[in-house]
């Protein structure tokens, strides 16, 4: 009874995670007319990954907000005052919990790697190596590269052009069904086989996209050690089961690497936990050995 309790209790932050997309894209008619929002709110961030271009999106990706200041988008290249105030505030108050709960590419992950087909991989030898791609995805095609653009006098978002899955999916695929089937051309072609590689691995190995390319992982990951949401590890209280470790998605173990900047603060190792030594909490840190089950 407690084992189905806790694949349900999973249901429903695919149920917060849904909830969150509907949120930032609410505007689902323009899907159906081929056309983007163009209401104030866009000059807004929102927390995850969701693209600017989806015809449905009320906000901005802070991503392509961040390229926009460093190359000129907004007419010269300025400091990003906003941006990274956004992040910090965020990075602060939630880490991670945001790619576990808020963003719409993750959820996307979280479904596909349901599905019953192949056979899962928890992790694989050297992979620790990969995990780096997403700080050089951030430093180069993020804010590298775009700097470079900008002392040439163009605007090139270099992630948002040519690697972002979650653009791709909810912004350039519906819009080239719908009214600009003319006008998809190699970067168009390039991406979709970005994605398309991005979910069949996701068949295999859960969010992929988050464990080695995603940039803004790579920034709220930095806070995850000092951030408000964050994960309690009651050792007195383990009993070395094992369960934790092996539902993580992120293919990590809890209980030794609770403080790690891959993990998301899904909660599923808590969950799974029978002895509760693992508690996602939101607040200052305690070294308390006695608490409570989280309903985070």
């Amino acid at each position: 009874m407690a084992k189905a309790k806790r694949v349900k209790d999973e249901w429903k932050r695919l149920t917060v995670q849904a909830a969150a997309f509907l949120l930032q894209n609410p505007k689902l008619h323009h899907f159906f007319l081929g056309t983007i929002e163009q209401g104030k709110t866009k000059a807004v961030c929102v927390p995850g990954l969701n693209c600017y271009s989806c015809p449905a999106a009320i906000g901005a990706c802070p991503i392509g907000s961040l390229q926009a200041s460093l190359s000129g988008g907004y007419k010269k290249p300025a400091f990003p005052f906003y941006v990274l105030g956004f992040l910090l505030l965020f990075g602060l108050a939630l880490g991670r919990w945001i790619c576990g709960w808020l963003c719409p590419f993750g959820w996307v992950q979280d479904l596909i790697y349901r599905i019953p087909f192949f056979k899962k991989l928890r992790t694989f030898p050297y992979e620790r190596f990969l995990r780096w791609l997403k700080y050089v995805v951030l430093g180069v095609l993020v804010i590298g590269l775009p700097l470079l653009s900008a002392f040439k006098g163009v605007l090139v978002p270099y992630f948002c052009k040519y690697l972002c899955p979650s653009g791709t999916l909810f912004g350039g695929i519906p819009l080239a069904i719908t009214k600009y089937s003319s006008q998809t051309g190699f970067a168009f072609w390039w991406k979709v086989g970005v994605l398309a590689a991005i979910l069949l691995v996701g068949l295999l190995i859960s969010r992929p996209f988050c464990r080695y390319l995603c940039p803004l992982g790579a920034i709220y990951g930095l806070f995850n050690r000092i951030a408000l949401v964050h994960l309690d590890y009651a050792s007195g209280k383990c009993v070395d089961c094992g369960k934790c470790e092996k539902v993580c998605p992120m293919g990590i173990d809890p209980k030794t690497q609770f403080n790690s900047a891959e993990c998301i603060r899904c909660g599923r190792c808590s969950r799974t936990c029978p002895t509760d030594s693992l508690i996602v909490r939101f607040g200052l840190r305690m070294n308390d050995d006695s608490h409570k089950k989280s309903t985070i």
